[in-house]
């Protein structure tokens, strides 16, 4: 009795009075540093007695309390199903540690999300903390935060409240600036080692409209064009809006239910996946918002617009601007498929009268080099529709070009191109600021909260956050997904190996470049720097096409070329017809006369070829007159439908393979009937080798936001100093 006083003892024997065992567990939560250590436990006797590893130990317990000595039995079985029951419930937890039901949980997300679950769960008793250490999460249901819509002229107001358990009342701003700090995690730190648990859904609400809104001194905002993606986003039961509000979306939601049918003035039967973008551009244009066609090359952007311009031509004047190599094209295919509507070339004559006069059923089709001198005039017209055709061209926002579309004052603007995205997610940004501005933000804000963690930090949740938000203005269908009925197309890599010689002068002017980056960029800053890295490496893809191209006085004609013209000789022999595609014209100006000296037929297409005699060569190849077509990058990205042809060379690997993709478009499109085959010129060993190996992370950046993958980006300039790096083998 008197040891009795100072120890508990454990004993198998029947003595002391009997007590219920409680089975449950409790949770032990220690900090260790920087990492908290949970243990899971049983106290048979409640808040006292010993502390046991559940379902191991002895059954029957003796303990003094108080000076009486009570016992009690081990319910083991129920021990261990109630510690089967929260690992089944927190499974993230994993094996413990030596079989002792412990854990280190060494990262904070997953230490608050134990220390959130285990309070309610029916197996656990209570939660242990040592004194004066312990964490509290509060959680937020689903619908405690209630978001509120206000509207101005081109925006919504965006306000809510959530009211903590001691009577505290967070505003959305101060809500989201501490998600922000949260780093994506839904544990929002309060100070105190006190944490807010958000549900997973309202995590990503509050994250998608951080995403898309913009702080001012009225609050957040969140521009028109992205009311359906709030819609989405803030269910109804969480969403109270004004009564502008309450119209808008109910425009939406009556746009989105239009079955347009298309004109019958079109002279044109249009296919099913041609009625779908008809019909998806003519709810756009109802709802007020900007649209974004991106179909593949050859798949009848032209003809899908000309259907939504004849729908549309009671409404006023419409204007379209394109490259000037494709403006006789435009004017062609109305008269063709649209001769319901007046076509105003923007040219020649009094061009001032031409935009007074213009009117319903009227159609302006004006260059980009052209509105851009004629800004202003072009402004001060009100357009029912706009479309601005091979909308790379406005790619770049800082441009003079892109600044003078962006003024223009229309009813609908949509665009259309087959890459909306070439290099950078930027290209996208300033194609679609065109469209909607301010869906995406400013410049600045589009790369710090999407292109950045995109290309950069490949987050998969930003990318699908953007291609939430750009899917309603922006309709892109492959050639693969609605065609089933285009011939097949085969690609391949041709290599071609240069003699001895050519093989050392190619490799001593690698040496060389290298040598003069080192020496170039010594001091200079990044920017300046890059610069003489894409020099050196464009006097590299010269040198691999021909090396005249960069030393003619050696005269040493390159195995290309050669092969070139033996390939053009079999083509020939065997009755086809083939493009050939090249970045630099003295190349093909060599091609040209190797064809000369084979006594080969051919066409030529350069930047500098005027419109009139362009047209005329396109119809001439068409009609048969020439077995090639030499066209040069510039001059050949787009406008051009030479279905005549069955095979494509492609005779120096560009930098971009979008603009590659389009040059392929211009023979593997509707009207084709036979099975195209693009050969890709590459010569083995060179430069030219790696910038194919390239292409695969730059058609994954646009497949990533297009297709639903998240793994390209740009290439780095680091990266392209790696192309002058002797290649293996």
């Amino acid at each position: 009795r008197v040891l009795a006083g100072h120890f508990q003892l454990h004993s198998d024997a029947a003595a002391g009075q009997p007590v219920p065992c409680e089975s449950r567990l409790r949770a032990q939560l220690t900090p260790e540093g920087e990492a908290l250590r949970l243990r899971l436990v049983v106290r048979p006797f409640g808040d006292f007695g010993p502390v046991l590893t559940p379902g191991h130990g002895r059954v029957r317990l003796l303990t003094l309390h108080e000076g009486l000595q009570l016992a009690t039995e081990r319910e083991l079985a129920a021990e261990s199903a109630h510690l089967a029951s929260v690992l089944e419930s927190l499974p993230w937890l994993g094996t413990s540690e030596d079989g002792d039901a412990s854990w280190c949980l060494d990262s904070a997300e997953d230490a608050l999300r134990a220390v959130e679950a285990l309070p309610g769960l029916p197996a656990v008793a209570g939660i242990d903390w040592p004194r004066g250490r312990a964490l509290q999460v509060q959680r937020v249901a689903a619908g405690a935060l209630r978001f509120g819509v206000g509207s101005r002229r081109d925006w919504f107001d965006i306000d809510a409240q959530l009211t903590l358990d001691e009577g505290r009342v967070l505003g959305l701003q101060q809500l989201l600036g501490l998600l922000r700090e949260a780093s994506g995690s839904r544990f929002v730190a309060l100070g105190d080692g006190r944490y807010l648990a958000l549900t997973e859904r309202l995590r990503r609400q509050l994250a998608d409209l951080d995403a898309v809104g913009q702080a001012d001194k009225q609050g957040l905002r969140v521009p028109v064009a992205a009311a359906a993606f709030l819609a989405e986003t803030l269910d109804d039961a969480a969403l109270r809006g004004d009564a502008r509000w309450a119209r808008h979306i109910t425009a939406l939601n009556e746009a989105a239910t239009l079955d347009p049918v298309p004109p019958a003035a079109l002279q044109a039967q249009l296919r099913g996946y041609q009625q779908e973008g008809f019909a998806w551009l003519a709810r756009l244009a109802h709802a007020g918002l900007g649209a974004l066609l991106a179909d593949d090359m050859g798949l009848g952007k032209t003809v899908q617009t000309l259907a939504l311009l004849l729908a549309r031509s009671d409404l006023g004047p419409a204007l379209v601007v394109a490259p000037t190599s494709v403006c006789g094209n435009w004017a062609a295919e109305t008269a063709r498929f649209a001769p319901g509507l007046r076509v105003l070339s923007y040219g020649a004559g009094d061009r001032s009268a031409m935009l007074q006069s213009a009117g319903p059923q009227d159609l302006v089709i004006a260059s980009y080099a052209l509105v851009q001198i004629d800004a202003e005039a072009f402004g001060a017209r009100r357009w029912a529709t706009l479309v601005l055709d091979e909308a790379q061209a406005v790619k770049n926002a800082a441009t003079k070009r892109a600044q003078a579309m962006g003024v223009l004052d229309a009813d609908f603007r949509m665009a259309l191109t087959g890459t909306p995205v070439e290099n950078r997610l930027a290209d996208l940004w300033s194609i679609m600021n065109q469209l909607n501005p301010g869906l995406l933000g400013n410049a600045a804000q589009f790369q710090q909260r999407w292109a950045g963690p995109i290309e950069r930090d490949r987050d998969g949740g930003v990318g699908e956050r953007l291609r939430r938000l750009v899917a309603p203005f922006l309709l892109r269908r492959t050639k693969a997904q609605v065609l089933t009925d285009l011939p097949p197309r085969t690609e391949i890599v041709h290599r071609v190996e240069p003699g001895p010689e050519e093989q050392a002068f190619l490799e001593a002017l690698r040496r060389e470049s290298v040598e003069r980056i080192e020496a170039a960029s010594a001091g200079a800053a990044p920017g300046q720097a890059a610069f003489h890295v894409l020099a050196e490496l464009t006097r590299l893809r010269r040198a691999a096409c021909d090396p005249r191209l960069v030393a003619p006085e050696l005269g040493r004609i390159g195995a290309k070329v050669q092969e070139f013209e033996q390939l053009a000789r079999e083509l020939v022999a065997g009755r086809h017809k083939a493009l050939v595609f090249s970045q630099f014209t003295d190349f093909l100006q060599l091609l040209a006369e190797r064809l000369d000296a084979a006594g080969i037929a051919y066409q030529t297409l350069v930047g500098s070829t005027p419109a009139a005699e362009r047209t005329r060569r396109v119809a001439a190849f068409q009609r048969g007159e020439g077995d090639l077509f030499l066209i040069s990058l510039k001059a050949g990205g787009f406008g051009l439908n030479l279905t005549a042809a069955d095979y494509v060379l492609i005779v120096d690997p560009w930098w971009n393979p979008a603009a590659e993709d389009q040059a392929l478009g211009r023979a593997h499109r509707i009207g084709q009937l036979r099975p195209v085959t693009v050969y890709r010129l590459v010569t083995a060993g060179s430069v030219e080798e790696r910038i194919v190996a390239m292409h695969r992370d730059k058609r994954a950046l646009a497949d990533g936001l297009l297709e639903g993958q998240d793994q390209g980006r740009p290439i780095s300039a680091d990266e392209l100093r790696e192309l002058l790096a002797p290649t293996a083998g």
